[in-house]
Formats: C-alpha cells, sequence, structure tokens
C-alpha cells in the first residue's frame, strides 16, 4: 500500500483539502510535517492511504481552491 501526504502551509487549508477529500469519499487526516521533510518547508499534510491516485487528489484539492506545495508518496511495508 502506499501512503500518501499532501504537503500544506496552514492548518485551514489541511482541513479545506480534508473536507474536499471527504466529500468525494477519500478519507485522510491532517497531521503535523517535519519541516525539513518537503522543499517549502511545509508544516502540516493531508495523509491517506489507499487507492486515490495523485492525479485525481490534485484535480479534487484544485477544484476545491486548497493550495498545497507538494505531494510525497512512500510505500508501506506488508505486514
Amino acid at each position: 500500500m502506499k501512503r500518501i501526504r499532501i504537503a500544506i502551509g496552514s492548518v485551514t487549508y489541511a482541513e479545506k483539502g480534508k473536507s474536499a477529500l471527504a466529500s468525494h469519499g477519500i478519507p485522510a487526516r491532517v497531521v503535523r510535517l517535519d519541516p525539513r521533510e518537503t522543499t517549502k518547508g511545509c508544516a502540516f499534510a493531508l495523509e491517506l492511504v489507499g487507492t486515490a491516485t495523485v492525479s485525481e487528489l490534485r484535480s479534487i484539492l484544485s477544484a476545491s481552491h486548497v493550495r498545497f506545495t507538494e505531494i510525497l508518496v512512500d510505500d508501506l511495508p506488508m505486514l
């Protein structure tokens, strides 16, 4: 499975993005990031695990006017 974290500069935009994704049936949670993890030093991210594609996420957030700086994708180990 893949873990996707969408770096966002403010908690307000993170909450707005979480609502936008939820309205499309994509559960996400707001997490704090270590600012060194991103190129822009963002402090918050939307984190989700599942089958949503990066292009789908970009489309939903852009249509909802949610500003984000980058999308980080990690492979999660299988248990």
